[in-house]
């Protein structure tokens, strides 16, 4: 089962040529080009053509067979066994035809084994659009975690420039001390810096998501904001052990290893028809022409006289006249030849295995490893997945109690903050005591959107698990 992923896609998103891209024009994206993918694609491909290839080795071969020989001197004529002293040239035909009967359930141990080695592959295949799709939603959601400190930290910047504007107003009247305006002035480089750094984070981590996307045009690209709704701040209700149970469920990696334990199963029954007798049918049939191949026709009757003596004392002889078919020799033709030569053939072959060095003890021997050894994978994969889930859900509990904590540091570096806004406007607050203020709420604002975006995301990952689509 492969993720499922369902972007957001408003009312106005561009068409596929557009430069925005979605979470799920991405994914799409990703599924036609990446050569991971590709390159698991085609392993299911050549599963799928030893499955087909499985198959036709049930059916009857037909072979042909055309050989032209030329003899000189003395030779035997290939068709009357005859010693001739002479040139020959001669033509050879045949078709011959076998299937095997029976095989010890080979043949068709092999096709189930190559079918399930197929399902193997396709799950296979849905992992890696898994880990790719998780590889795209994880840089995602970066972009837009770091899009929104970037419109945070000018937000920042645009206030602390309208707060320096106002105090060179107030300096220029007297009203304040130098010493707030360079402060201010401060404020301002320092905000404009975490716009740099905002803005260099997020073409980074915009550069890391083209590259996973393969895209060569790095000028115009952008990523469409879907709405990230505020995360659920209730218990989580489930466990992990419930996430697991049903991740063994869903996960392709589970899947393709249960199938293989059950492939290795099957290849013990191949291997153990290696004992039994195998049972062949054949036919064929044949023909041909020789040079030296005359034919002899009989061209009427021939009366030979013969003088016999009957008397013994020297009387008249009497003569008998013999008859015999007067033979004519003359060119045998091709297809005469091509037609009369015909032979046909059937037979069946048993061949029985006596002793064959413990070669068939041995295969068995092999599969029943390999069987243990496919076993243990799955094993394996089941305590990579337990410990994956475990890790998810401790992530995830730990950014709900991040994520709530910071939601109300928020709140109270928020009313700090306007407070000492206000009385930093009436001067009653003096700018370094207003600016650690500021500094703070910004501390927050950044604490609180990581907390969002992270948390999220680690909610995302727990749906994953239990073969939920990835939604926002």
């Amino acid at each position: 089962m492969a993720l499922a992923v369902a972007g957001y896609l408003p009312a106005n998103a561009q068409s596929e040529t557009g430069t925005r891209w979605s979470l799920q024009r991405a994914v799409d994206h990703a599924l036609q080009h990446n050569l991971q993918v590709k390159l698991s694609a085609l392993n299911t491909e050549v599963s799928r053509i030893n499955l087909r290839e499985n198959r036709a080795a049930q059916l009857p071969g037909l072979s042909g067979n055309v050989n032209e020989n030329y003899n000189a001197g003395r030779s035997i004529d290939p068709f009357t066994n005859n010693f001739v002293n002479q040139s020959i040239w001669s033509t050879g035909l045949s078709l011959n035809s076998n299937v095997t009967l029976f095989a010890g359930m080979q043949l068709k141990n092999n096709v189930q084994q190559s079918r399930i080695n197929l399902q193997a592959s396709e799950a296979d295949l849905a992992k890696a659009k898994n880990d790719m799709i998780l590889n795209i939603v994880t840089a995602y959601m970066q972009v837009l975690f770091n899009d929104e400190l970037l419109t945070t930290a000018k937000l920042n910047l645009s206030t602390s420039q309208s707060q320096a504007v106002r105090t060179e107003k107030l300096y220029k009247a007297g009203s304040v001390a130098e010493t707030n305006l360079l402060e201010i002035n401060a404020q301002v480089a320092a905000d404009e810096l975490n716009v740099i750094n905002a803005q260099n984070n997020k073409d980074i981590a915009e550069l890391n998501l083209m590259q996973l996307l393969d895209l060569q045009d790095k000028s115009n690209f952008e990523v469409e904001k879907p709405v990230i709704p505020e995360p659920d701040q209730s218990v989580i209700g489930f466990n992990a052990e419930q996430v697991f149970e049903t991740a063994q469920q869903t996960q392709p990696e589970i899947n393709a290893a249960t199938l293989r334990v059950r492939s290795a199963m099957k290849g013990v029954d191949v291997a153990r028809g290696n004992y039994y007798p195998r049972l062949t049918f054949s036919g064929s049939i044949s023909t041909g022409y020789s040079s030296a191949r005359q034919a002899t026709t009989v061209d009427g009757i021939i009366f030979t006289p013969s003088t016999f003596y009957t008397d013994p004392n020297g009387g008249s002889p009497t003569t008998i006249y013999t008859p015999a078919p007067n033979f004519v020799v003359s060119k045998y033709a091709f297809g005469d030849q091509f037609n009369d030569n015909i032979s046909k053939a059937l037979s069946l072959n048993l061949s029985i295995p006596i002793f064959n060095r413990f070669q068939a003890r041995y295969s068995v021997q092999r599969s029943q490893v390999n069987v243990q050894n496919a076993e243990l994978n799955l094993q394996l994969e089941k305590n990579t997945l337990r410990q994956k889930v475990e890790q998810a859900y401790a992530d995830a509990t730990a950014s709900q109690k991040k994520y709530i904590a910071a939601k109300k540091q928020l709140e109270s570096f928020e009313k700090a903050y306007k407070n000492a806004e206000i009385r930093f406007n009436n001067g009653i607050l003096n700018s370094t005591d207003f600016n650690v203020s500021k500094n703070n709420y910004i501390k927050a604002q950044s604490d609180i959107i990581q907390a969002k975006y992270d948390y999220t995301f680690k909610l995302k990952i727990l749906d994953f698990y239990q073969g939920k689509p990835i939604t926002f």
